[in-house]
């Protein structure tokens, strides 16, 4: 996967998102969990909430929850390779990730 170099997605982040989409999908995509999973997200990653918030919707849309939408390779890339786990295992994934990237 490619991410531009002055950007602050990754890998890491697009699992988040990803992670956020599954955790919608098993709470039956209460109203506004959305945005209050986004906002905790922004925090750590430094990413706008709102784009996170995109990026969730891009994963609704690869899922076929939302119409199409413009998700980039890399989304579609993430979902096709991740989109079976559980929340649980996408959160052991995320936790390990951050271990090699961040020691």
């Amino acid at each position: 996967m490619s991410y531009r170099a002055t950007s602050k997605w990754n890998e890491e982040n697009e699992l988040r998102c990803l992670l956020i989409f599954k955790k919608l999908q098993r709470e039956s995509f209460s109203r506004g969990k959305q945005m209050e999973y986004c906002r905790e997200m922004s925090v750590e990653s430094q990413l706008d909430s709102r784009n996170i918030s995109a990026k969730v919707g891009n994963y609704k849309s690869v899922a076929g929850v939302n119409r199409p939408s413009n998700a980039s390779h890399n989304t579609i890339d993430i979902y096709s390779k991740y989109g079976h786990l559980s929340t649980e295992a996408l959160d052991d994934i995320i936790n390990k990730y951050r271990k090699v990237i961040h020691f």
